[in-house]
């Protein structure tokens, strides 16, 4: 039988498969309840770190530069080298907990701790002071929490990478076929939920409480995401994929990984979007700065941003997802991306024109809610749903992690060269008018996202589009290397 296909047990009642598990509509019910939840714990504590770190770093007076090397650089240098091999492993990995699951427990612990030393790293530095009083003359001013900042920072990303690669993976793997599309929207909205409550209750507090609010996202991943983590249950996996060439090994894996994500254009031109999306996001740490000191708005005013964009996302994205089903997420994605286009433009009106805070609060709060949330609702429709209908399903971590890899081994150096563009061009027009010009670094690389978001199109109408796509996998001969579909891809037909 179909994954997703429903048939009836002894009672009567209907049954779900995905895999080997097999699901009533209270057993579903049971399964996005955890899925759900531990979904709401995880984007809580991950929207901790990148919106309130930039804050203290800025407080304790880093340049923009070493925040881009902290924040943007090492991160996606560590994903860019684990995130392939951790993809990689956990498509072949088999254990009685499952594939995807194992990967998340083991470094929960680890994760806790990191947020705490983030919690309590001015503590940490001052005892440092006093167990080697020769640090107190050797690093002047605030470097040294800056320091402990960046040594649990680097932690963190290193932890975290292990979660972030796999997390995804799970749903493809638990939920059944023919709800994915449908529980991926709750999902978003979920994330929109979560987005809400923490700009309405925490990040105003973000300067004030600072510590408090790292010591409860140690909290709520230990027992809340480790809850969902203990409730939701894996099936049973067939054998692990054999390498390509039939060997064993570090050298075949590897050869392996490149032949089959890395020799078709098909997947290179969704791996340019994404690249070129990740250049066109290199300065996004930057806006809240833009929001602070180029525009004037308080922290609050940031938060009631947020959480009224978290609302109006709240409203499209089950618009959206319903578009993606009914018109297939390739071409939800491709106009999301035209219109996002023509929309950043309207930033540089605040080149020319310096209204008060209160005017532009009002006037960002109409583009957001009218404009930009049902946009970013349509291009976010590229991750997972987009995914999943164009990367094979059975090596869908390693595809996944090909495009991640490749969009963190840019991130390596374009957080960096963002906050360099953005310091030159302190220096040369000051820092008001030097983050009124982030849109100008927007639209030259989103726009190449666009050029080869064309591309994919083009290409995934050539494969079959709407009517026979099915994911190309390359396999060598004696020709060389030739293109064959996915060969755990099942046609079935209704007699």
């Amino acid at each position: 039988m179909k994954p997703g296909y429903a048939d009836f047990n002894e009672k009567g009642e209907q049954l779900y498969h995905a895999g080997t598990l097999t699901y009533t509509k209270s057993a579903l019910v049971k399964l996005y309840t955890w899925l759900l939840w531990g979904d709401f714990c995880y984007f809580m504590v991950e929207t901790v770190v990148p919106s309130i770190i930039p804050l203290k770093f800025k407080h304790l007076g880093a340049s923009n530069f070493l925040m881009g090397i902290i924040l943007a650089t090492i991160p996606r240098a560590i994903s860019f080298t684990l995130n392939p091999i951790i993809s990689f492993r956990s498509d072949r990995f088999r254990s009685r907990w499952g594939r995807r699951i194992p990967f998340i427990v083991v470094t929960m612990p680890f994760l806790v701790l990191c947020f705490l030393g983030l919690a309590f790293a001015e503590d940490i530095s001052h005892w440092l002071v006093l167990v080697f009083p020769a640090l107190g003359s050797a690093v002047q001013g605030n470097m040294l929490v800056v320091i402990v900042l960046s040594v649990f920072l680097i932690a963190f990303d290193f932890f975290n990478t292990f979660v972030t690669s796999v997390f995804w993976y799970l749903f493809n793997d638990v939920v059944p076929e023919q709800f994915i599309s449908r529980f991926m929207s709750w999902f978003r909205m979920v994330i929109m939920i979560t987005g809400i409550v923490y700009n309405w209750l925490v990040f105003k507090h973000a300067e004030d409480s600072f510590k408090w609010i790292f010591v409860g996202a140690a909290l709520l991943y230990l027992f809340g995401f480790g809850a969902m983590c203990l409730n939701v249950k894996e099936g049973e996996y067939p054998p692990p994929l054999e390498n390509s060439d039939g060997g064993h090994g570090l050298v075949s894996s590897i050869k392996t990984y490149v032949r089959e994500c890395m020799t078709l254009p098909h997947y290179w031109y969704l791996f340019l979007v994404s690249i070129f999306g990740a250049l066109s996001g290199a300065c996004g740490m930057f806006n809240i700065f833009f929001l602070t000191r180029s525009m004037g708005l308080t922290l609050e005013m940031v938060g009631w941003l947020g959480m009224a964009g978290s609302v109006a996302c709240l409203i499209y994205v089950p618009i959206s997802g319903w578009l993606a089903d009914r018109y297939h997420p390739i071409r939800v994605v491709l106009w999301g991306m035209v219109f996002a286009q023509m929309n950043i433009p309207i930033g540089f009106i605040w080149l020319f024109w310096k209204p008060g805070p209160w005017v532009y609060f009002y006037f960002a709060l109409v583009q957001s809610v009218l404009l930009g949330c049902p946009i970013a609702m349509l291009t976010q429709m590229m991750d997972p749903p987009l995914l999943m209908r164009i990367f094979p399903r059975e090596r869908y971590g390693q595809f996944c992690s090909a495009k991640s890899m490749l969009g963190s081994f840019v991130g390596i150096f374009s957080g960096a060269i963002g906050g360099a563009y953005l310091d030159v061009l302190t220096k040369l027009f000051g820092e008001k008018t030097a983050y009124c010009l982030i849109p100008a670094w927007h639209f030259i690389f989103s726009g190449m996202s666009l050029y080869f978001m064309f591309r994919l199109f083009r290409s995934w109408k050539s494969y079959g589009g709407d009517e026979s796509y099915v994911p190309p996998i390359p396999s060598r001969d004696a020709a060389g290397i030739t293109c064959q579909p996915e060969v755990n891809d099942v046609v079935v037909t209704d007699a």
